[in-house]
C-alpha cells in the first residue's frame, strides 16, 4: 500500500497501445508494399528490408493486394504486440514500484 503523498508509476492502457501499434504498423507495411509497388527510393526503405518483411507476412507483395496484406498484417501484429509490451510494462511498474 502506497503512503500519502508517494509517486506512483504512470499505468499504459493496454487497449489504447494496442489500437496504436496496430494502426502504426499497419500503415508502416502498407506503405512499404506502395513503396514497392511504385519503385520509390526514400530514406527508410530499401528492397533488402521490403524483401525481408515479405518473407515474414505471407502475401506482403509489390501489388494493390500486397498493399491489403500489408495493412491487415500489420494492424493484427501490430495489435499483438503492443497489447502484450502494454501489460508488461504494468507487470513491470507493479512488481518494482
Amino acid at each position: 500500500m502506497k503512503k500519502r503523498g508517494e509517486i506512483m508509476a504512470a499505468q499504459l492502457s493496454w487497449k489504447g497501445f494496442a489500437i496504436a501499434a496496430a494502426i502504426f504498423w499497419g500503415v508502416y507495411l502498407g506503405a512499404a508494399a506502395l513503396f514497392g509497388a511504385l519503385n520509390i527510393k526514400i530514406m527508410w526503405f530499401s528492397p533488402q528490408l521490403f524483401s525481408l518483411l515479405m518473407s515474414i507476412y505471407p502475401g506482403l507483395a509489390p501489388t494493390f493486394t500486397g498493399v491489403l496484406a500489408g495493412l491487415l498484417w500489420g494492424a493484427v501484429c501490430g495489435a499483438v504486440c503492443g497489447g502484450i509490451l502494454a501489460a508488461l510494462y504494468n507487470w513491470a511498474t507493479n512488481k518494482w514500484d
